[in-house]
């Protein structure tokens, strides 16, 4: 399929009706234009659903006609390639999206269609930022390079990051979206040891659960963003959960006898665990220093520190 020669075909016949390069000048139009471009793939998806049987509570005697449902999924797929153009996105863009969207759906199936978590007995519950990945630097060095500045991940003595470097609330929740709506997390570095602990892990036999607060709902894009990181890093993991109220939701689901220990560099998180009846190693960092840890909450400086 010479996929290039039906972009263009289709995108000569869009200029009839706007403009890609210009749409968005003329905001009005441009909701109008994608407003009516997903109803028109809407009624396209239903038209291709009516050429075959479907209703579950009528028999009905409706011979498939192959060329009304090919001419039905074509006009979806013209529809769809008219809403990626109305977008201004690439076919290299949407490429990328495509294997990128394929590793999610599949790690999704790998991990809650083939291999069920609730039948591990021996979980180590580790989370990424702060523990593998190296934030809160990253972000730091991103505030750098975008405001010109020369903060230190030093300065990060509080959970409250923005307030550390002394940024206003609009000023670091607008560059905190800007650091995760362009991806910045597929390039965070790996915290020594990292990979060498997971690696122990999996040489123990422990079933790895890598567990994030990660904003996945509101930012599409970061579950993919993390599996790449973790790919181009070659760490290791089982299962990969996002999820707010992240420790609290892994011990919900399995319950705490088959977690052996969690790993979290955020004092409240390890507190929650300890007080769930599960150990849980805290990382020391600046902005976990002198706060109160309870019972079960054991402060370690390095990964290699975890009895195994």
């Amino acid at each position: 399929m010479n996929f290039d020669a039906i972009w263009n075909d289709q995108m000569k016949f869009n200029r009839n009706f706007f403009n890609p390069e210009t749409i968005r000048d003329n905001p009005e139009k441009f909701q109008q234009m994608n407003n009516f471009y997903c109803l028109a793939a809407h009624r396209e998806i239903s038209e291709a659903l009516d050429t075959v049987p479907w209703k579950i509570h009528r028999k009905e005697h409706k011979p498939e006609v192959r060329s009304n449902t090919l001419e039905e999924l074509t006009d979806v797929f013209k529809y769809l390639m008219t809403l990626f153009q109305l977008h201004g996105f690439t076919p290299e863009e949407i490429e990328t999206a495509y294997y990128r969207k394929s590793a999610v759906v599949e790690q999704r199936h790998l991990q809650e269609m083939v291999r069920n978590l609730q039948e591990e007995s021996r979980i180590a519950a580790v989370d990424i930022d702060g523990v593998l990945a190296d934030y809160p630097r990253s972000f730091v060095e991103y505030v750098n390079h975008e405001l010109g500045t020369q903060y230190t991940v030093d300065s990060v003595v509080s959970y409250d990051v923005y307030t550390s470097l002394g940024l206003s609330v609009e000023i670091g929740m607008y560059l905190k979206d800007r650091y995760r709506e362009t991806g910045q997390k597929r390039f965070i570095p790996v915290l020594p040891g990292a990979r060498e602990f997971l690696q122990r892990l999996r040489a123990e036999g422990y079933t790895i659960v890598l567990i994030t607060a990660r904003p996945y709902e509101q930012y599409s894009r970061i579950y993919a963003d993390t599996l790449e990181w973790l790919a181009r890093n070659d760490l290791e993991y089982d299962f990969l959960i996002f999820h707010e109220k992240k420790e609290e939701y892994l011990v919900n689901s399995i319950g705490n006898g088959a977690i052996r220990f969690f790993v979290d560099d955020v004092a409240g998180n390890a507190n929650t665990v300890s007080m769930l009846g599960i150990p849980c190693y805290l990382l020391n960092r600046p902005y976990n220093s002198g706060v109160d840890i309870k019972k079960g909450v054991y402060r370690i400086d390095s990964l290699e520190e975890i009895p195994l």
